[in-house]
């Protein structure tokens, strides 16, 4: 199963040719209020979570916890702000569907 029909189920109600620009027109859709809010709470959180002191570190070892700070904080973006992005394209595939005419 491919992770996009698995991350948005209502993929699979489109015919398989459509199923690529049924996809791209809803990544378009505008974020509403909720999904901006949630991400910048999960760059907030994340930001929290990565902060660090540096004033004890020399030039290099601030080079390495700048590094090892950033693949870090890259997947717990993407569990915290993921979600919020999964969500607007769901929105916007049942936006297409419900202005599809009834299939017959």
């Amino acid at each position: 199963m491919h992770i996009n029909q698995w991350l948005y189920p209502d993929l699979k109600k489109f015919p398989p040719e459509e199923r690529e620009p049924a996809l791209r027109g809803a990544k378009e859709t505008e974020f509403d209020t909720l999904e901006l809010v949630g991400i910048g709470v999960a760059l907030v959180l994340v930001v929290g979570l990565t902060k660090y002191s540096a004033a004890a570190l020399g030039p290099l070892q601030r080079i390495l916890a700048v590094l090892a700070n950033f693949l870090v904080a890259i997947p717990l973006l993407a569990a915290f702000a993921g979600p919020f992005y999964v969500r607007r394209v769901r929105r916007g595939l049942k936006t297409q569907l419900e202005k599809r005419p009834p299939q017959t």
